[in-house]
This record gives structure tokens, C-alpha cells and sequence, in this order.
């Protein structure tokens, strides 16, 4: 799976360069997944900006990397969703799970925010 990280502190924002992320994808996600929280970051943002399709395959997949951050005491959220997958999200009764921003900057704001709030 192809993806571009870049470490903003303690922030690792993640723009996933997929166009899908379905069945095909999933087992590749799920081991991108380990490897993004590796490290000192404590925030994942997830920039899904290029992703156009995804199924509830592709959205286990980012279950299971919630998961796995949880495990490590890190914070996963996505941002840029296109409206279908946003509306896979909503229909999943997911949206107490994965939360969801409209933009990266915001998304990176709530982040520092809850910086700030610690």
C-alpha cells in the first residue's frame, strides 16, 4: 500500500495514496497500519484525501488499526473522507469509533487542542 508520512512533534499525518481500499487492499492496510503507529508519534491523522472507494473490508482494516494504536496508547483520526466513505462510516453505526474530520488542518488543530487540554 502506498502512503507519504510526515511527523508534525509528536502528530504523524499519513496521506494515503490509494485510490481503493477494498478486499484487495485490506491485508496490505493492516500492516501499513503496525507500521504507522511504530515510533514516538502519539496522533495518527489519517489524510484519506485520494481514496475514492472503500468496503467494509477496507473499513475493518482501519478497526484494526484503531485497535492496534489503542493497544499503544495512541489516538487514530481520519480526515478528507470523500462523502461515500463517510456515508460507509455513518451506516456502520462507526462514527463513535472513527472520528472523522472535514480537513487536515483541522483535524491537526483538534489534535493540539487536546494537547493543550492535558
Amino acid at each position: 500500500m502506498r502512503y507519504e508520512e510526515e511527523k508534525k512533534g509528536v502528530i504523524k499525518v499519513v496521506k494515503i495514496d490509494e485510490e481503493q481500499l477494498t478486499s484487495n487492499e485490506a491485508p496490505e492496510m493492516k500492516t501499513a497500519f503496525l507500521k504507522m503507529i511504530s515510533g514516538d508519534c502519539e496522533f495518527l491523522v489519517i489524510n484519506m484525501e485520494n481514496v475514492q472507494r472503500m468496503d467494509s473490508t477496507g473499513l475493518g482494516s482501519f478497526l484494526f488499526g484503531i485497535r492496534q494504536a489503542e493497544n499503544v496508547d495512541k489516538d487514530v483520526i481520519f480526515c478528507c473522507m470523500n462523502p461515500r466513505i463517510e456515508s460507509l462510516v455513518k451506516i456502520a453505526h462507526l462514527t463513535d469509533v472513527i472520528e472523522v474530520y472535514k480537513t487536515q488542518e483541522q483535524a491537526i488543530k483538534a489534535v493540539e487542542e487536546d494537547l493543550h487540554d492535558l
